[in-house]
This record gives structure tokens, C-alpha cells and sequence, in this order.
């Protein structure tokens, strides 16, 4: 009779009697506490909404105590042999160089809290892959929090749709109304989340629930259409074709082509057409928007800033808030509008530095590939595999268009730090598909 390390067990599993119960709210809370937060249903017309967030939000800094005691209680009964295959090379060097660009910041206070919450939120996502029981109750969880929180969003467009679309008087960018956004503040964010839960509801349909899993995939798929957020609706389906494709081998070669080479490319048709000017005109007269939505000029501010701090970057969380909320760009431009890079690549640039960058492309990019291949099973994929597989590759193509890494308090980043740890441990412990533990 085998212990489990969440979803998997260690090879010196530490015993644990839990009641479901105290399990199955512990994943929910964590789960809740990530992908909603403290402020469904923003109101886009009311002026506080619109004002600076520099001093942080009060009611996610209440949940984050919440979810840290909680992943606490975790982690310690757990015991540190749970941890011990999350202690690879790239995992502490990116923790450690965080620390640098932490105590190297040109806002060393923001940077420090900036982090505290980054801790919390990944203590969070390895609690969230230790708590359950075995798979099949991972799934269950994941999958029913899921689906109330796609329900809850289609019941908003119909009890309060000002709360659950953008509208014409919205205060920011009221161009956007009409677009769904559910429970998020913004269309991209629902889109995002929306794509994420598509590949959560297939899931939850091969591990058993098919009516419930479809469901919930067909739900999330069409209001993924109706956010408008074009990222996401061209992303969702590509994810699909290229996991589906990781299926014809089990070469490592071949799934790195598979995986990555969309990633290069990508990257080089937009950070690419700002460096290089003749992708720039190659896009051009390509593109029907060779902007990306005026990314471009984000795009070159931040290739620009880079450029004068590139070891070691600004500090993490520091860059955007001192230019933003600091006052330190001309009122009359748009840097005062910008509070990211649109692109979680520069954006770890501008933060942490070519190393950052650098260590974060061996972490998040290249490592979860060799862990998806350190278990040979052929051309076979298991469907919690194939779950992790899907969220870490739409979550990095995202990245692309939206600063998706290191924001503690983004819902994506959090499942992709999930899925890059749940591939880490499937690849160090055996999975546990339901029904042998009975800890």
C-alpha cells in the first residue's frame, strides 16, 4: 500500500492521514483563491477601479495569508522527501538569482513584497499538487471548481452583463465592449482562463467524468470566442494540434520540434520584427496589424530599457511600478497607461536580466520537456500528462503577448507553475491514477 505525494508518490513517502474533506477544501481554496480572487465582477465604470493598484489590494493580500497557511500546513506535513524532486538545477538558480535581482532592485521594498507573494503563490502550486489523494481526486477538484467558475460566469452575463462584459462606459478602454470577460477584469484575462479550462475539461473527461468533462470544454470553448481576446481563441486550438502531434512519436527530438520550434518562431516574427528590421518589414507585408495590437512600441521601450541594465535587470516587480506609479514618464505618452511589457520574455528581461531570462528559459521552456521524456512510454501520453502538457505550452505561447511569468497574482502563471512541477514530479515518483491510497 503506497503514500502519496499529492498526486504522485515519493519514493520515501511520509505518511499522512488526512480526512477528504480537509483535502478536497484545501484544493479548492487554493484553486479559488488563484484563478478568481478577491474581486469578481470588476466594475470597469467605477474610478477606484481605474486608479493606481501600486498599494497593492488589500483583499487578495487577506487570501494570500489564507492560501500560505494553508499550503503551509501542506508542505510541512508533507515533510521535506515530498519536495526533494522539485530541488533540480534550474528551479534554485532561477530562486536564488530572484533573490539577486531582488537585493539589486532600483525599488528594493517593492521588489521584497513583489517576492513575498511570488513565495506564497508557488508554495501554493506544490501544496496544490501534494494535497490530493491520487489522481483521480485531483481531477475531480480541479474539475468542479472549474465548472463553477465557467457557470458563475455565464450566469453574470445574464444577472449583471455591465459586471460580466466590457461596455461603452467603461473607463478604460471602452473599446472593447461587448467583449465577455465572466468574472475577470479584463477580456485577455478571461480568455486566457477560458482557453486553460478547455484543456481542464478534457481532462476531466479522460479521467472518467466524459459528460462532465465535454461539458465543461464546450462551455469554456465558447466563451472563449465571445472574449474577443485573440491570443487566446488562435493559441487554444494550435495547443491542441501540436500535443495531439507530441502523440505520432516518442522521440525526444521530435517532441522538442513539435513543442518548441512554434515557440521560435513566434518569437521571432514579433520581439523578433523590433530587433531586426527586416523581420519588421517581412511582417509588414505579412500582418494585417504589424503592431500586435501597438505592441511594437511597448515592445521597443522595453528591448531599449533593457539594454541599459541587461546582467541584471531592474529588480523583480520594480521596473513598471516605478515608471507607472512613480511618475517617471512624460503624463502626455502611453508608458502611463503600460504597467507591463505585453511579452513575459521582456519583461523577465527588464526585470531580472539576460540571466534571469536566460534561467527562466531553462525552468519554464526547455526542462519540462526533458522531465515529459524521463518516463519512456512510447508515443502514449496518460491524461494527466497530457493536461500538464497543454497548460505549459499554451501558457508559454501566451507569453508571447502577455507578461505572464512571475505575476503571483495571475491565474495562468499559476497554472503553469503547476504544470511544469507536476511534470517534474511525474517524471521522479509514480503517478497515483485513484484507489490504492487509503492514507
Amino acid at each position: 500500500m503506497s503514500m502519496t505525494t499529492g498526486i504522485a508518490a515519493s519514493p520515501a513517502p511520509v505518511p499522512l492521514r488526512v480526512p477528504d474533506a480537509l483535502r478536497l477544501g484545501a484544493l479548492a481554496t487554493i484553486l479559488l483563491v488563484m484563478l478568481v480572487g478577491a474581486n469578481p465582477f470588476h466594475d470597469g465604470t467605477a474610478p477606484e477601479n481605474a486608479a493606481s493598484g501600486a498599494g497593492g489590494n488589500l483583499g487578495n493580500q487577506i487570501l494570500f495569508l489564507i492560501m500560505g497557511t494553508i499550503a503551509g500546513a501542506i508542505l510541512l506535513a508533507r515533510g521535506r522527501a515530498a519536495l526533494r524532486p522539485l530541488a533540480s538545477l534550474p528551479i534554485l538558480l532561477m530562486l536564488a538569482w530572484l533573490a539577486v535581482s531582488t537585493a539589486l532592485s532600483i525599488e528594493p521594498l517593492v521588489s521584497a513584497r513583489r517576492l513575498v507573494s511570488l513565495v506564497i503563490m508557488t508554495a501554493a502550486a506544490v501544496a496544490f499538487l501534494l494535497a490530493a489523494r491520487d489522481a483521480r481526486q485531483f481531477a475531480s477538484v480541479l474539475g468542479a471548481t472549474v465548472l463553477g467558475i465557467v457557470t458563475v460566469s455565464y450566469l453574470g452575463l445574464v444577472l449583471a452583463p455591465e459586471r460580466a462584459m466590457h461596455t461603452a462606459f467603461d473607463l478604460i478602454e471602452p473599446e472593447h465592449a461587448g467583449s465577455w470577460r465572466g468574472i475577470y477584469p479584463h477580456k485577455n484575462a478571461a480568455g486566457a482562463a477560458m482557453g486553460a479550462f478547455v484543456f481542464v475539461g478534457l481532462f476531466w473527461a479522460a479521467m472518467g467524468r466524459r459528460v462532465l468533462g465535454f461539458l465543461l470544454a464546450a462551455a469554456a470553448a465558447v466563451f472563449l470566442v465571445f472574449t474577443n481576446a485573440k491570443t487566446s481563441v488562435a493559441i487554444t486550438p494550435v495547443v491542441l494540434v501540436l500535443t495531439w502531434l507530441c502523440t505520432w512519436s516518442g522521440s525526444t527530438l521530435w517532441r522538442r520540434l513539435v513543442l518548441l520550434t512554434p515557440l521560435a518562431l513566434l518569437l521571432t516574427l514579433t520581439v523578433g520584427s523590433v530587433l531586426v528590421p527586416q523581420i519588421g518589414a517581412f511582417v509588414a507585408g505579412l500582418a494585417g496589424d504589424p503592431t500586435f495590437t501597438g505592441r511594437t512600441e511597448i515592445w521597443e521601450f522595453a528591448v531599449d530599457n533593457i539594454a541599459k541594465r541587461p546582467l541584471a535587470g531592474y529588480g523583480y516587480g520594480a521596473f513598471w511600478e516605478s515608471v507607472f506609479y512613480g511618475g517617471g514618464a512624460d503624463a502626455a505618452t502611453w508608458v502611463n497607461r503600460a504597467t507591463d511589457a505585453h511579452d513575459g520574455y521582456l519583461n523577465t528581461a527588464l526585470e531580472s536580466g539576460l540571466v534571469g531570462l536566460a534561467l527562466t528559459a531553462w525552468w519554464l521552456v526547455w526542462a519540462p520537456v526533458s522531465d515529459l521524456q524521463h518516463r519512456p512510454e512510447g508515443r502514449r501520453l496518460d491524461p494527466l500528462a497530457m493536461l500538464f502538457l497543454r497548460l505549459w505550452l499554451f501558457a508559454i505561447l501566451v507569453a508571447v503577448f502577455e507578461s505572464v511569468f512571475y505575476q503571483a497574482t495571475n491565474g495562468l502563471y499559476f497554472l503553469l507553475v503547476v504544470s511544469v512541477l507536476g511534470l517534474r514530479y511525474r517524471a521522479r515518483a509514480r503517478v497515483i491514477a485513484g484507489g490504492e491510497d487509503r492514507s
